[in-house]
Formats: structure tokens, C-alpha cells, sequence
């Protein structure tokens, strides 16, 4: 029967990843976003491999801020260049490997801190939510804050547990998290607030010792080029803060409190009568998952959610700048597991008549956000390619544009030799 039970689980994960497969490489190419950020990712692809120019940092947090990530993304983002001979589809191929892989790091997190049943549901309404399908198959570096933001919760989850040893990883995590987006600065104050936490003893020195270079040489470029770019410019790190920090004000704090829950609205979006419960959400959840049993574990599960959810919020409501909604992406994890756990726990109970009704749901669900994401019509990368072939075959030259796909096109169509080998 245990077996049993096992290789259904073994199933029912296989068949959501085979789901999930489909759904980021369906129409790949018509339905790929090849936009200003896919196409400066491109060029840079392009300065690794044709002109060797290796850069010391990534994409910028925002235009003209002086504010950039690190480069390994860009550098990844050239291997994948360099099988399709610049070809751009080589992007959207790059994003759905990145979606997989965050399907087997939320499985894997959830199933350790909650269990399988709920890491299942967290994954299936992961796959098929209209929202992250979307931003799945956006080819960029935001790809990777899902499956990072996991890893430092699972790490600081088993830390706090006395399993130091994952120091190794949350140090490996942190730093992969720079090269990824400005918003993994809130990953500082959550770790601060979780170190009174750490077990005291030597173990917890000894991976400190061993994390710290971990952490050191993946932060490495960007040290350098802050150092640089301190020396030759007015703009950096600290001038970017300064200038986007207004304090805190609680007015502010309230006003963004839509901002801090929209991953609920999101992922909800299409069942819109559920989303009015957005802020009932975690005191519900913390009642049912306490209600059976009341052990330091729960206790530090519900503490680093608390963290993930006030920490963004409050920053920013200092920030002044303007807010994207993926800006919140880190949020992801902890929402998928609020929302799974109280799924397992309202529908598998002792009446088996709500099973049948929760799995109804799911489906109905799955249906109504798969189908709205097959209907969508929108300008993709096929498009796009086939106007810029068009300007080609007419005799015209494509002047550089910085972001123009149109530019790229003309590129390695017509000016690349690497392109043609």
C-alpha cells in the first residue's frame, strides 16, 4: 500500500512537470517576448562570444541609476547564444530551463517543510496559473527569484533547526540571488533578523569560515565595478539608494499593502471571489497549521514568512521609485504554500465528498487559466523576425537601435559570420 501510495505521488508529480513543460514550450517562438530587455541580453551575448568582451556586472536595476546586477546570468544567457549561433530563440529556450528547474525547487522545499501533497498542489497551481506562465516565459534574469528566494527560506528554515551545514548553501544562494535582481538586497535584513536564531557553537563558526569566500567570489565582479565606477562616476549602489530612500512614513506603508499581497492577486486573478480573502490569507493559515500541534518547527516556518512578507513591504514603502509587480516575486514561495497547505487541509479531511470537490476546483482552475493563456494574442519573437526579414529583403539597412529587435535581426542575418558557420 506504501509503495502504492508512493508511486502515485511519483505520477501525479510526473504528469504536472510533463504539464508544465508543455505550457512554457508551447509556441515557443510566436509566443516568446523579444523586447528591450531580451534584446540588450542579446547583444551582450553577442560581445562575449564574437568581440570576448567580458563584463563585470549585468543588466541595470534601473535606467541611468548606476545600480547593476552581476553578470553570470548574461554569461549563461551566451552559452545558450552560442548553440543557436545568436539566434534569439536561444532566450525563450534559456527561460523555460529556468521554469523547470524552479518546478523542482519548489517541490522540493515545500515537500521538506510542509509535505508531498501540499508541494504537489503548490507545483500544479504554479504550472497552470495564467500569471506564472506569463512570467515564466519572459526570457530574463527575474526568472531565477522563485527558485532562489526557496533556496534562502529552505536554508535558513534548516539553519535555525540546527542543520548548519546549510550555511554553505544560503551563502551559494545570496550571492547567485545579486546576479539576479536589485530586490535580493531584502535578503540582508531577513538573514540579520534570523541570526539571533543560529545555533551558538562551533559547527556554526566553521561554516561561516567556509561560507564566506563562497559568497565573496560570486560578489566579486560587482565589487570591482562598483570600486570603478565609484572612482570614474557620480552613480553607484549608494547613490542609487540614497536618491530613491524617502524614510518611512505608515501612510505609505498602508498604501502599498495591495502591492506587498499581489502575488495572491495574481495567481488568483482569474477566480477574482477568492482574491477579497488576500488578507485573511496567513492569520487563517497560521490558525489551521497550529491547531493540531504547536512545535518550534511550525514556529519557525510562520517567523521566516513573516519575514518574507513585511521585509519587501516595508522597503518599499521607503522606496520611492516606481514598483513593478514582479518586484514581489520573492513573495512567491510562501504564498504558493499558504494557499496549498489550506487547500490540503479544507479538502483532504475525513469526508472524502470535499476531496472530490477540491480536486473539481483544481481542475476547473487549471481550465479556466490554461485556456485564457492559449486565447491570449500577442506580438512575439516570430512576428518580430518576420517584419525584420521583410526590411532585408526589400534592400534596406537596419541602423543600430539600442533595444530594437528589428537591429539585431539585420545583424546576424546579414553582418554575422559567426552566425552563418
Amino acid at each position: 500500500m506504501i509503495n502504492l501510495l508512493k508511486n502515485k505521488g511519483i505520477l501525479i508529480f510526473l504528469l504536472i512537470l510533463f504539464l508544465h513543460v508543455s505550457l512554457r514550450f508551447y509556441e515557443l517562438e510566436k509566443r516568446s517576448v523579444f523586447g528591450w530587455d531580451q534584446v540588450i541580453n542579446a547583444w551582450t551575448a553577442k560581445d562575449i562570444l564574437i568581440d570576448h568582451k567580458l563584463p563585470l556586472v549585468g543588466m541595470q536595476a534601473k535606467l541611468n541609476s548606476g545600480f547593476y546586477i552581476g553578470p553570470l546570468y548574461s554569461y549563461i544567457n551566451s552559452l545558450l547564444y552560442f548553440f543557436t549561433k545568436l539566434d534569439p530563440i536561444a532566450a525563450p529556450i534559456f527561460a523555460g530551463l529556468v521554469s523547470i528547474f524552479s518546478y523542482f525547487v519548489l517541490f522540493f522545499v515545500i515537500k521538506n517543510i510542509f509535505s508531498e501533497k501540499v508541494a504537489l498542489v503548490a507545483v500544479f497551481i504554479n504550472t497552470v496559473a495564467f500569471y506564472t506562465i506569463s512570467l515564466d516565459r519572459i526570457p530574463w534574469p527575474v526568472n531565477f527569484i522563485v527558485p532562489l528566494s526557496s533556496l534562502i527560506l529552505f536554508s535558513l528554515y534548516k539553519i535555525i533547526n540546527g542543520n548548519v551545514k546549510y550555511l554553505l548553501l544560503l551563502s551559494l544562494c545570496l550571492g547567485l540571488s545579486l546576479h539576479v535582481h536589485f530586490t535580493s538586497v531584502f535578503y540582508f535584513p531577513i538573514i540579520i533578523l534570523s541570526l539571533p536564531f543560529f545555533p551558538r557553537n562551533k559547527k556554526t563558526l566553521k561554516y561561516l569560515f567556509f561560507s564566506f569566500p563562497i559568497f565573496l567570489i560570486l560578489i566579486f565582479p560587482i565589487i570591482i565595478h562598483e570600486v570603478v565606477s565609484k572612482a570614474s562616476s557620480s552613480k553607484g549602489v549608494a547613490v542609487y539608494l540614497g536618491t530613491y530612500s524617502h524614510g518611512f512614513h505608515l501612510r505609505r506603508f498602508l498604501q502599498i499593502a495591495k502591492d506587498a499581497f499581489i502575488e495572491v492577486d495574481s495567481i488568483l486573478d482569474l477566480v477574482s471571489f477568492i482574491k477579497i480573502t488576500k488578507y485573511f490569507l496567513f492569520p487563517f493559515f497560521i490558525f489551521i497549521y497550529f491547531r493540531e500541534k504547536f512545535n518550534k518547527k511550525k514556529l519557525i516556518v510562520c517567523f521566516l514568512m513573516v519575514l518574507w512578507l513585511l521585509i519587501p513591504w516595508i522597503s518599499f514603502s521607503i522606496y520611492s521609485g516606481e514598483i513593478s509587480n514582479y518586484y514581489f516575486s520573492i513573495t512567491r514561495p510562501i504564498i504558493l504554500m499558504v494557499l496549498s497547505f489550506l487547500f490540503i487541509s479544507l479538502f483532504f479531511n475525513k469526508w472524502k465528498s470535499l476531496r472530490y470537490i477540491g480536486i473539481l476546483l483544481l481542475v476547473l482552475y487549471a481550465g479556466v487559466n490554461v485556456s485564457h493563456y492559449l486565447n491570449l494574442r500577442q506580438r512575439g519573437m516570430e512576428e518580430t523576425r518576420r517584419e525584420a526579414l521583410q526590411i532585408i529583403k526589400s534592400g534596406k539597412k537596419i541602423k543600430f537601435a539600442e533595444g530594437d529587435p528589428n537591429s539585431f535581426f539585420y545583424f546576424i542575418y546579414k553582418q554575422c559570420d559567426f552566425c552563418r558557420k
